[in-house]
């Protein structure tokens, strides 16, 4: 895996349990499948074409599969339940690849065996590891076979983690603070309905990176980085929670906000430009919002459009006029005008 713009795998005619979901992300699920056909199908298909691993399903379990990949420039994600097989990386599988990628295992439910070179490491409920995906290894996982992982480019992840191969196959317990905030995140990402804006991608991604460092342990340099960008992230939180609550004042402004958040302006400014917005336009989407929000409560139908328009913090009726037509593709009296009360 590159650091480049990322895909799911190529499968052609999308074959048997493989289902290209609408976030761009792909499942595998043997639940379709007959069973007289899922052995092949685990093996050559999910084995072969999505993993590039050696799949044996195991004599004494029965096996099954139902898994998510989300693939994003610089990470791959994979979530969901496998247990009943041994998932190995073997020397011909890594010279088919040639990967130096970095994995991250976190292990959610049922024990999970892992080999990596000479070691062998059994992780419990909630207890995840390091691993290089250019060594040779094994994942064997048991029923329920709830699992998340993660996997990085080395280049990538490598200048956040102080001696990162000395960080394999080392287990970072169950409750530990820092996975415990990157599985929570990562979840909270999955549900959200921005989490694959292509725009917020690099912000998502470089969070991931930070918080599989701070699991293993992040170098000083890299820990300083994380916790810098901990505090934008909160001191913008601040200041959109600030605008939720003032956007009806005319005269809130960048400058008005940075003096209560003991802050510059030109700071403010680079906080939404990180996002892919800028001030002005966070600002101008919130009063739109609420002006529409106030144009479709039946509560307000007699107010007049231009108390609407002052009530949301524009002091110019004509220049809302053309904002909210803009943004809306209507005009506010047609948009209230559509407005059916029960």
């Amino acid at each position: 895996m590159s650091d480049q713009a990322q895909s799911p795998p190529a499968i052609p005619n999308m074959p048997l349990g493989m289902e290209l979901l609408a976030s761009g992300s792909l499942r595998f699920s043997l639940d379709g499948v007959a069973a007289i056909d899922r052995s092949v199908v685990y093996r050559e298909i999910f084995g072969r074409s999505v993993l590039n691993y050696d799949l044996e399903p195991l004599p004494d379990t029965p096996f099954g599969v139902d898994l998510k990949f989300q693939a994003l420039p610089g990470l791959m994600m994979m979530s969901g339940n496998v247990f009943g097989s041994r998932n190995s990386r073997t020397r011909e599988t890594l010279a088919r690849e040639g990967t130096d990628d970095i994995g991250m295992i976190v292990n959610l439910r049922g024990p999970h065996r892992i080999t990596h070179g000479r070691k062998e490491l059994v992780l419990g409920d909630g207890e995840a590891t390091l691993v290089s995906m250019a060594e040779v290894c094994s994942f064997t996982h048991r029923p329920p076979g709830e699992v998340l992982a993660f996997r990085v480019p080395r280049k990538l992840f490598e200048p956040l983690v102080s001696d990162v191969d000395d960080r394999f196959m080392n287990r970072v317990p169950n409750g530990t603070p820092a996975l415990r905030m990157l599985t929570d995140y990562v979840r909270l990402a999955q549900d959200s309905e921005y989490a694959m804006d292509r725009q917020l991608q690099h912000l998502f991604v470089g969070h991931v990176h930070d918080l599989m460092a701070a699991v293993v342990g992040a170098s000083r340099d890299a820990m300083a980085i994380t916790q810098g960008r901990g505090q934008r992230a909160a001191k913008l939180h601040a200041i959109k929670e600030d605008i939720a609550r003032n956007v009806h004042e005319a005269n809130l402004s960048v400058v008005t906000l940075a003096a209560r958040h003991q802050c510059t302006p030109r700071f403010i400014q680079r906080l939404f430009e990180a996002e892919g917005t800028t001030f002005t336009d966070f600002l101008l989407v919130q009063r739109l919002t609420r002006a529409h929000h106030m144009l479709t409560d039946p509560h307000r139908m007699a107010d007049k459009i231009s108390t609407i328009a002052f009530d949301s913090g524009f002091g110019d009726l004509s220049y809302f006029n053309r904002a909210f037509r803009q943004r809306y593709g209507d005009t506010p009296s047609s948009i209230r005008a559509g407005l059916t009360i029960n």
